[in-house]
């Protein structure tokens, strides 16, 4: 049971750091007040809204991050999901409009 648990927790750390590297490549990534104030402002969709989008692109997935990033189109939000069968999946969703911009 033990080592269940040290094998879990292994695959764990190992997702979290890929979902990082997901999104380390955009660096430019808002802080969370900067994200609510975005929102209010009616700038861009709900991170919510972006989530659900980016969910019917990869069904059955989880989502494990979603950041709203300076790109240089404008913002963008960048959602990272884990597939069931471990794959990372990152969708980029268009902040604005809430349009799917990629997925890979």
């Amino acid at each position: 049971m033990r080592s269940l648990t040290i094998i879990g927790m292994i695959l764990g750390w190992t997702w979290a750091a890929q979902a990082q590297g997901a999104t380390a490549a955009f660096g430019d990534c808002l802080p969370l007040r900067e994200m609510q104030e975005a929102v209010a402002s009616k700038g861009v969709v709900a991170p919510a809204n972006a989530v659900m989008t980016a969910r019917r692109q990869v069904p059955n997935a989880d989502v494990v991050q979603a950041n709203l990033c300076r790109v240089e189109s404008g913002l963008v939000y960048i959602i990272v999901a884990l597939q069931k069968d471990g794959r990372i999946v990152q969708v980029m969703v268009d902040a604005p409009s809430g349009d799917i911009k990629s997925v890979r």
